[in-house]
Protein backbone atom coordinates (compact mmCIF):
# COMPACT_ATOMS: atom_id res chain seq x y z
CA UNK A 1 0.00 0.00 0.00
CA UNK A 2 2.80 2.43 0.92
CA UNK A 3 4.68 1.65 -2.30
CA UNK A 4 1.60 2.38 -4.35
CA UNK A 5 1.13 5.73 -2.61
CA UNK A 6 4.80 6.59 -3.19
CA UNK A 7 4.46 5.72 -6.90
CA UNK A 8 1.34 7.86 -7.13
CA UNK A 9 3.11 10.74 -5.38
CA UNK A 10 6.10 10.50 -7.75
CA UNK A 11 3.75 10.48 -10.74
CA UNK A 12 1.93 13.56 -9.43
CA UNK A 13 5.27 15.34 -8.87
CA UNK A 14 6.41 14.51 -12.41
CA UNK A 15 3.12 15.69 -13.89
CA UNK A 16 3.37 18.88 -11.84
CA UNK A 17 6.91 19.45 -13.18
CA UNK A 18 5.66 18.99 -16.73
CA UNK A 19 2.80 21.39 -16.10
CA UNK A 20 5.18 24.00 -14.66
CA UNK A 21 7.46 23.59 -17.69
CA UNK A 22 4.57 24.00 -20.13
CA UNK A 23 3.18 27.08 -18.38
CA UNK A 24 6.58 28.83 -18.18
CA UNK A 25 7.53 27.85 -21.74
CA UNK A 26 4.23 29.19 -23.09
CA UNK A 27 4.58 32.41 -21.10
CA UNK A 28 8.07 32.82 -22.55
CA UNK A 29 6.58 32.39 -26.03
CA UNK A 30 4.59 35.61 -25.67
CA UNK A 31 7.56 37.94 -26.42
CA UNK A 32 8.41 35.74 -29.42
CA UNK A 33 4.94 36.24 -30.86
CA UNK A 34 5.05 39.97 -30.12
CA UNK A 35 8.35 40.19 -32.03
CA UNK A 36 6.87 38.24 -34.94
CA UNK A 37 3.68 40.31 -34.97
CA UNK A 38 5.55 43.64 -34.91
CA UNK A 39 8.17 42.52 -37.48
CA UNK A 40 10.90 43.32 -34.96
CA UNK A 41 14.42 43.19 -36.39
CA UNK A 42 17.81 44.00 -34.88
CA UNK A 43 20.10 45.30 -37.63
CA UNK A 44 23.37 45.07 -35.64
CA UNK A 45 22.97 41.28 -35.31
CA UNK A 46 22.38 40.95 -39.06
CA UNK A 47 25.46 43.08 -39.75
CA UNK A 48 27.58 41.10 -37.29
CA UNK A 49 26.61 37.88 -39.04
CA UNK A 50 27.44 39.35 -42.45
CA UNK A 51 30.85 40.55 -41.23
CA UNK A 52 31.68 37.20 -39.62
CA UNK A 53 30.67 35.24 -42.71
CA UNK A 54 32.62 37.61 -45.00
CA UNK A 55 35.73 37.31 -42.81
CA UNK A 56 35.50 33.53 -42.88
CA UNK A 57 35.05 33.42 -46.66
CA UNK A 58 38.11 35.68 -47.03
CA UNK A 59 40.13 33.12 -45.06
CA UNK A 60 39.12 30.59 -47.74
CA UNK A 61 40.38 33.04 -50.42
CA UNK A 62 36.99 34.14 -51.70
CA UNK A 63 36.61 37.64 -53.10
CA UNK A 64 33.99 38.87 -50.67
CA UNK A 65 32.99 41.89 -48.63
CA UNK A 66 30.02 42.85 -46.53
CA UNK A 67 27.85 45.93 -46.88
CA UNK A 68 25.53 46.28 -43.94
CA UNK A 69 23.75 42.95 -43.69
CA UNK A 70 24.63 41.87 -47.23
CA UNK A 71 27.49 39.55 -48.15
CA UNK A 72 28.78 40.37 -51.65
CA UNK A 73 30.60 37.42 -53.17
CA UNK A 74 32.40 37.82 -56.50
CA UNK A 75 32.33 34.45 -58.23
CA UNK A 76 33.12 33.85 -61.93
CA UNK A 77 32.86 37.58 -62.65
CA UNK A 78 29.38 37.78 -61.14
CA UNK A 79 28.63 39.39 -57.79
CA UNK A 80 26.25 37.30 -55.71
CA UNK A 81 24.44 39.43 -53.14
CA UNK A 82 23.44 37.35 -50.16
CA UNK A 83 21.22 39.15 -47.68
CA UNK A 84 21.50 38.07 -44.07
CA UNK A 85 17.85 38.49 -43.17
CA UNK A 86 16.57 38.75 -39.62
CA UNK A 87 15.49 35.11 -39.80
CA UNK A 88 18.97 34.13 -41.05
CA UNK A 89 20.49 35.31 -37.78
CA UNK A 90 18.99 32.31 -36.01
CA UNK A 91 17.27 34.54 -33.48
CA UNK A 92 14.26 32.25 -33.10
CA UNK A 93 16.52 29.28 -32.37
CA UNK A 94 18.52 31.32 -29.86
CA UNK A 95 15.28 32.42 -28.22
CA UNK A 96 13.96 28.85 -28.22
CA UNK A 97 17.04 27.40 -26.50
CA UNK A 98 16.92 30.11 -23.84
CA UNK A 99 13.19 29.54 -23.25
CA UNK A 100 13.58 25.75 -23.10
CA UNK A 101 16.40 25.96 -20.57
CA UNK A 102 14.74 28.60 -18.39
CA UNK A 103 11.42 26.72 -18.39
CA UNK A 104 12.94 23.36 -17.43
CA UNK A 105 12.71 23.07 -13.63
CA UNK A 106 15.68 20.75 -13.00
CA UNK A 107 18.10 23.20 -11.39
CA UNK A 108 18.21 26.60 -9.76
CA UNK A 109 17.13 29.62 -11.78
CA UNK A 110 20.65 31.09 -11.65
CA UNK A 111 22.12 27.90 -13.16
CA UNK A 112 19.41 27.89 -15.82
CA UNK A 113 20.09 31.52 -16.75
CA UNK A 114 23.85 30.89 -16.93
CA UNK A 115 23.40 27.92 -19.22
CA UNK A 116 20.74 29.74 -21.25
CA UNK A 117 23.38 32.36 -22.06
CA UNK A 118 25.85 29.60 -22.97
CA UNK A 119 23.16 27.87 -25.04
CA UNK A 120 22.42 31.08 -26.95
CA UNK A 121 26.14 31.47 -27.76
CA UNK A 122 26.36 27.82 -28.90
CA UNK A 123 23.31 28.21 -31.17
CA UNK A 124 24.66 31.53 -32.50
CA UNK A 125 27.86 29.81 -33.64
CA UNK A 126 26.00 26.82 -35.07
CA UNK A 127 23.86 29.27 -37.05
CA UNK A 128 27.01 31.10 -38.20
CA UNK A 129 28.31 27.74 -39.49
CA UNK A 130 24.94 27.14 -41.15
CA UNK A 131 25.08 30.41 -43.07
CA UNK A 132 28.76 30.04 -43.95
CA UNK A 133 28.47 26.46 -45.20
CA UNK A 134 25.34 27.28 -47.18
CA UNK A 135 27.24 30.04 -49.00
CA UNK A 136 30.33 27.85 -49.47
CA UNK A 137 28.31 24.98 -50.93
CA UNK A 138 26.45 27.40 -53.20
CA UNK A 139 29.67 29.09 -54.33
CA UNK A 140 31.25 25.75 -55.19
CA UNK A 141 28.29 23.89 -56.69
CA UNK A 142 26.13 26.73 -57.99
CA UNK A 143 23.73 29.14 -56.40
CA UNK A 144 20.82 27.08 -57.70
CA UNK A 145 21.63 24.82 -54.71
CA UNK A 146 21.30 27.68 -52.20
CA UNK A 147 17.61 27.22 -51.33
CA UNK A 148 17.89 23.43 -51.22
CA UNK A 149 20.85 23.48 -48.84
CA UNK A 150 19.39 26.29 -46.77
CA UNK A 151 15.91 24.85 -46.48
CA UNK A 152 16.33 21.09 -46.41
CA UNK A 153 19.69 20.66 -44.74
CA UNK A 154 20.05 23.52 -42.35
CA UNK A 155 16.59 24.57 -41.26
CA UNK A 156 15.93 21.17 -39.76
CA UNK A 157 19.56 20.93 -38.68
CA UNK A 158 19.20 24.04 -36.54
CA UNK A 159 16.05 22.64 -34.93
CA UNK A 160 17.96 19.45 -34.12
CA UNK A 161 20.83 21.54 -32.72
CA UNK A 162 18.45 23.37 -30.36
CA UNK A 163 16.93 20.12 -29.14
CA UNK A 164 20.39 18.52 -28.90
CA UNK A 165 21.85 21.36 -26.80
CA UNK A 166 18.79 21.30 -24.53
CA UNK A 167 18.97 17.52 -24.06
CA UNK A 168 22.74 17.69 -23.47
CA UNK A 169 22.18 20.33 -20.80
CA UNK A 170 19.50 18.24 -19.09
CA UNK A 171 21.82 15.23 -19.14
CA UNK A 172 24.64 17.33 -17.66
CA UNK A 173 22.33 18.53 -14.92
CA UNK A 174 21.05 15.04 -14.21
CA UNK A 175 24.57 13.65 -13.78
CA UNK A 176 26.11 16.95 -12.53
CA UNK A 177 28.59 17.01 -15.42
CA UNK A 178 30.55 20.16 -16.32
CA UNK A 179 29.73 22.72 -13.65
CA UNK A 180 29.04 26.23 -15.00
CA UNK A 181 29.94 28.82 -12.37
Amino acid sequence: MVKRLQKKERLINRLLSVLIFLVIFNLLAIPLYVALYTNFSFEPLKELNAKMVSATLKIFNYNVHSEGSTVNLLSNGITQKIDISWDSTGWKSMYAIAALIIATPISTISKRIKFAVAGVVIIFFINYLRVTTTILISANFGFNWFDIVHTLLWREGLILAVVGVWLAWMRMEKYKIGKIK
